[in-house]
């Protein structure tokens, strides 16, 4: 013995164990449990540790209690009973135990003083109380730990701890959840009845809590083995009523990648690459309502892998939303996606663009956002963190305002547009919400519904269902159509302005050339009740001429309203993204950022171009200039195919929709003539009359 505790103290390395623990209460493990006990079965035991005599008086007071049972199955399988013996009996040590989250401390402290006895002093930290740093404590340490005394510091993040016992830790425990084989041991003591073989990560992402609630009086294993499995499930998001990967065409680039994902992730699996070699993350980004959050229930089905879900307004939302609070649920979301990976799972992280840029904070906000901000970058990176077998998806409406850290290899290192969907991709979106109540040939719908969100189209099919039902009947093809573009009932005047006005652009974009008239369809009514689809040609790089001619048919449809109706409606106006305010970011920027114009120094882009155009004369001036030009050629050009303008928009107000094709056979059969000139605009042309007959209309 002599010789042991002299070789123990030469040692200038602490000894590493690991052993596995669950977390949540444990203030039930005291030997003293006064429960009616099931016998233990005496041949489940581990062989040689069961005749230990510790470890069977243990077992003696633990019988039937089932936390005390999972915890002492767990400890037995990890640590040799050497190194168990020296924590019982060694003097003047040191140990730091890592729990894997801060929730885990006070248990793990429990675990301690109804194990080892209270000769061990425990320092708990948690992080709930920000004053107690590795200063905190340190000298209470040292001195302890001098007079002979055991201490052991167990937190989340061993940086929390003492100084003095840090540096001075003879022990070094890490603290992981508990697996099959630890389970299949405490079930076989609870029960007196082998489970048989259990699944590595039946309990992974359950805390101790839900792993004790299996476990009840005279039920037998399987019956526990069932109850662990839902409680599992229960923990990952549903997967079962989601699209196919492989046919969710509507995700363009997004699709692939995680094609490409699921297959690394099962080579990954067989042992064929390491982890290293597989994508860490992907931050998504669209408008709302495109399906990002069903894409990784979409991609985690195909990858067969645990999905959790949580964003940063659910930090706020779970706690009180103090400081510390927020950023223990943010650690709580990454440690169950942790604890879930066996090997592999997928944390969906949406509205990440809320946590805010650093660069953009104000001395305010930044006293308190960086703490959060500081600790999410670490917990993203997976050089530090520890996220081995965590995919983490990140999803946003806004990407410029995600923080450029956020973004860079190793953590969300790849952006991903998640697209309007064409018109096959709109049909994929149709049929899943169907779900197999598909009313005949759905074709003709696919480029009516093409650029909708997928929120729309869900809509879509709700809205049909509901007046299919109403009916007293089955759903049909015509309550779908109705739904797509309800008949309402529409003025004259205010349907034939919204006709020649979605017409004139259509026809003018084919004239000009500047890409395919997919549809113009009109919608509903309001101010954007029509739409016109045209697939830009992206053949070259975009010129002046080609911005030109762009916003050439962006003010078609005003300079049919005035021509046809006499005066411009505010539906050409009144947002950066309507017709008017589209065509001014456009022109701004051959002058302020595309150096097109007479300067060539950047000063903007996109929207930020209308602050410059607020604070610059010149530039508005400009502008100005240009957008009368141009609309005066785009009412030439209205003016010389009025004939070809009138009949779509007959055929527009009659059908709501016209598709491509049809809109060519229609310029094709009213060739025009060459523009001439036009009035000024700010003299009203006189109004050709309206070539329809008075009364009411459906649109």
């Amino acid at each position: 013995m002599k010789k042991t505790k002299k070789k123990n103290r030469g040692k200038s390395e602490p000894e590493r164990i690991t052993f596995s623990l669950a977390r949540k209460r444990l203030s039930d493990l005291r030997a003293g449990s006064a429960e009616a006990e099931p016998q233990t079965d005496a041949g489940t035991g581990d062989g040689k540790d069961e005749k230990d005599s510790e470890a069977a008086r243990r077992s003696a007071a633990h019988r039937g209690n089932a936390a005390a049972l999972i915890v002492e199955a767990m400890f037995e399988a990890a640590v040799p009973a050497r190194l168990r013996r020296r924590l019982m009996h060694g003097k003047a040590l040191a140990a730091v135990v890592v729990v894997p989250g801060a929730a885990w401390v006070a248990p793990a402290a429990a675990f301690f003083k109804s194990t080892y006895g209270s000769r061990w002093i425990v320092h708990a930290r948690d992080a709930a109380d920000r004053k107690k740093d590795a200063s905190f404590g340190s000298d209470d340490a040292a001195r302890d730990l001098s007079k002979g005394f055991c201490v052991v510091g167990i937190a989340a993040d061993p940086r929390l701890l003492p100084a003095s016992l840090q540096s001075a830790a003879d022990i070094v425990v890490s603290i992981a959840p508990p697996d099959g084989a630890v389970l299949r041991k405490a079930i076989s003591r609870f029960c007196r009845r082998s489970p048989g073989e259990l699944d590595r990560g039946i309990a992974a992402g359950l805390d101790l809590a839900e792993i004790v609630a299996a476990f009840r009086p005279g039920k037998g294993p399987s019956e526990i083995v069932r109850r662990l499995k839902a409680a599992r499930s229960s923990r990952s998001a549903p997967t079962d009523r989601v699209p196919d990967l492989v046919g969710a065409i509507e995700y363009g680039e997004a699709r692939t990648w995680g094609l490409a994902l699921a297959r690394d992730i099962a080579d990954f699996r067989a042992g064929r690459i390491a982890w290293r070699d597989v994508d860490h993350g992907v931050c998504l980004h669209s408008p709302p309502g495109m399906g990002k959050t069903l894409f990784a229930q979409v991609l985690a089905k195909a990858c067969g892998v645990p999905l959790v879900v949580t964003s940063v307004g659910a930090w706020f939302a779970n706690g009180p939303g103090y400081l510390d609070s927020v950023i223990k649920e943010m650690r709580a979301s990454f440690a169950a996606a942790r604890a879930l990976a066996s090997p592999c799972a997928i944390l969906f992280l949406d509205e990440i663009d809320a946590l805010p840029d650093r660069a953009t904070l104000s001395p305010r906000g930044r006293d308190w956002w960086m703490p959060v901000v500081t600790d999410a970058l670490t917990l993203l990176d997976s050089a530090v963190s520890g996220r081995d077998g965590v995919v983490v998806i990140g999803a946003t409406n806004a990407i410029d305002r995600v923080d450029d850290a956020i973004l860079r290899p190793g953590r969300l290192e790849k952006t991903v547009e998640v697209p309007r969907p064409d018109a096959d991709g709109a049909l994929n979106i149709l049929r899943f919400h169907l779900d197999g109540d598909a009313p005949g040939d759905l074709s003709a719908l696919g480029p009516v519904l093409a650029g909708r969100t997928g929120a729309e189209i869900m809509h879509v099919v709700r809205s049909a269902r509901r007046a299919a039902r109403h009916a007293g009947r089955a759903l049909n093809l015509g309550d779908l159509e109705r739904a797509v573009l309800p008949v309402e009932e529409v003025a004259p005047a205010r349907l034939f302005r919204m006709s020649v006005h979605e017409a004139a652009h259509a026809v003018v974009a084919l004239k000009l050339r500047i890409g395919t008239v997919r549809h113009v369809a009109l919608r509903r009514s309001g101010l954007s009740a029509g739409q016109t689809v045209v697939l830009l040609d992206e053949a070259d790089l975009t010129t002046r001429r080609v911005i030109e001619d762009r916003t050439v048919a962006s003010l078609s449809g005003r300079a049919a309203e005035i021509l046809f109706c006499g005066s411009s409606s505010m539906g050409s106006g009144g947002d950066p993204a309507s017709d008017v305010g589209s065509a001014t970011i456009d022109l701004a920027a051959v002058h302020a950022s595309f150096a097109m114009g007479d300067r060539i120094l950047y000063r903007a882009a996109g929207a930020d171009l209308l602050h410059q155009l607020a604070a610059d004369r010149e530039l508005r001036e400009r502008v100005e200039a240009d957008l009368r030009r141009l609309e005066a050629r785009a009412a030439r050009l209205v003016a010389a195919n009025g004939a070809a303008i009138l009949a779509l928009a007959k055929r527009l107000a009659a059908s709501r929709f016209v598709g491509g094709d049809k809109i060519v056979a229609i310029v094709r059969a009213h060739p025009g003539r060459a523009p001439a000139d036009h009035p000024r605009r700010g003299r009203s042309a006189a109004p050709r009359p309206n070539p329809w007959k008075s009364g009411r209309r459906t649109a």
